[in-house]
């Protein structure tokens, strides 16, 4: 069974699946065992939908967008970010929060 949350070396990986063009103004849809589902109002093209993925996930997880990146599906709805500077209890009780 894969994780929605777990640590590497590197920092904490989250595995998202973005619904890009949503009507929903809530950013987290659902969060299950296996992914945090993402509601964004951007079109998946350009790379739209990650610039806004990006931007308002760090914003609503009180970190700068540098502290995440997409490290694993840019072009796909299935994506695995990386955040440094968070463990994985405490993205989870910030993300838990959030819905």
């Amino acid at each position: 069974m894969t994780k929605a949350i777990w640590e590497t070396a590197r920092g904490t990986l989250l595995r998202v699946l973005v619904r890009p063009n949503s009507k929903a103004r809530n950013l987290i849809a659902e969060i299950t065992p296996e992914a945090i589902h993402i509601n964004l109002r951007g079109p998946a093209r350009d790379g739209k939908a990650n610039v806004e993925l990006l931007k308002r996930l760090s914003k609503r997880l009180g970190l700068s967008t540098a502290d995440i990146s997409i490290v694993a599906g840019h072009r796909s709805r299935e994506k695995t970010l990386l955040i440094v500077g968070v463990d994985q209890d405490d993205l989870s009780k910030r993300l838990a929060t959030m819905t």
